[in-house]
Formats: structure tokens, sequence, C-alpha cells
């Protein structure tokens, strides 16, 4: 990312992550990018919800390629267990942070029209699906795909809240364990 609109995302990416989507204002996105208040308005007339959704495409794009990427290429064991590497490292470790960006554009105050919900679940929804299509192709019947597809990304998502509010690593570490025992009992059932 080069551009001011690009930092703009970026910096406000970061943002959202750290302290909401609602408790984030346009001069700290302006500080933070390195730009000037005016630019702000130019690459996102519609405000902060295009702000919002430009966040969530852009961050979904990202992460949502490499999920693919790793369902495509991995056994679903790996690739769950890949996924929860990412979360971990990204949302979880050092301080602590809230979570994900994608997850603060989803609660925002001010949707009145929908777009960030919108948006945020068009990221979750394409998750949900690499997820349920790497244990399909394992031969694991799609409502139990399904079913596990929507129960990792859920878990995982809950499990960085409940961290952050001990402020330990224990209730994700959980989690993980659970998940990946899931996907094994699903993927030995399917080669009994």
């Amino acid at each position: 990312m080069s551009g001011t609109r690009d930092r703009m995302v970026l910096a406000a990416a970061g943002l959202f992550r750290d302290q909401g989507y609602d408790g984030t204002g346009f001069r700290e996105v302006v500080e933070v990018a390195g730009t000037t208040p005016g630019v702000i308005y130019h690459h996102f007339p519609g405000g902060k919800t295009d702000l919002g959704v430009a966040v969530a495409l852009a961050v979904g794009e990202w992460v949502a390629a490499g999920v693919e990427a790793a369902c495509a290429a991995l056994p679903p064991r790996d690739a769950v267990s890949g996924l929860l590497d990412a979360v971990e490292g990204n949302l979880l470790r050092g301080e602590l942070r809230p979570g994900c960006p994608i997850v603060a554009i989803a609660f925002a105050s001010d949707d009145d029209d929908g777009r960030l919900r919108a948006a945020s679940d068009a990221f979750f929804t394409r998750i949900r699906t690499a997820l349920s299509e790497c244990l399909v192709r394992d031969g694991v019947d799609r409502v139990d795909a399904e079913a596990f597809a929507a129960l990792a990304v859920s878990a995982s998502e809950g499990a960085i809240f409940l961290s952050r509010a001990r402020r330990h690593s224990e209730p994700f570490d959980a989690t993980r364990r659970a998940l990946i025992d899931q996907v094994n009992r699903l993927t030995k059932e399917t080669t009994a």
C-alpha cells in the first residue's frame, strides 16, 4: 500500500482493531496515515462508513485470500491450525488488543443502511466457505463441514474477547484444542 487512500485504510484498520470502529475518529486516521484532513473526504466521500467498508474489503481480501490458499493446499487440520496461528499472532498476542477490525466494523453503532454489516458478513461468509470446502474436499459431509466452519469462526473470534477480558491466552488455547479435536473427529469419520 503506497497511495494516500491505501495509507488511510491501513491506518484505520489498525485503529479499528486497537480501539474499535466507534472509538476511532477521522482526525486519528489522518494523523496515523500522515495525511491532511481534507484528503479523507476526497477518498471517502460517504464519510466514515465509506472508510469502514474500504477497511472491511481490503483486510477481508488479504485475510480471505490467505485462508483460501491454505485451505486449497493443505489438509483440513493443517489449514485450521494455520488459521488459528494467524488469528493468535495477529489479534491476540502482544498487548492483547481488542481483536479483529472486521468485528469492530460489524458492531458499528452508526450503520443505519447496513453497509458495514454487509461488508463484514461478506468477509466472514468467505472464510466460512473456504473452511467448509476444505473439509468437503476431504470427504466430510457438507452439512457437518458448514456447521464446523461457522463454529470455528465464531469460536475463534469469541476466544479473542475472552482472552482479552482475562488478559491471558487460556480461553484461546482451550478453543484451539477443541477446534483441532473437532477437525480430527470429522476427518477420521470420513476415512473410517
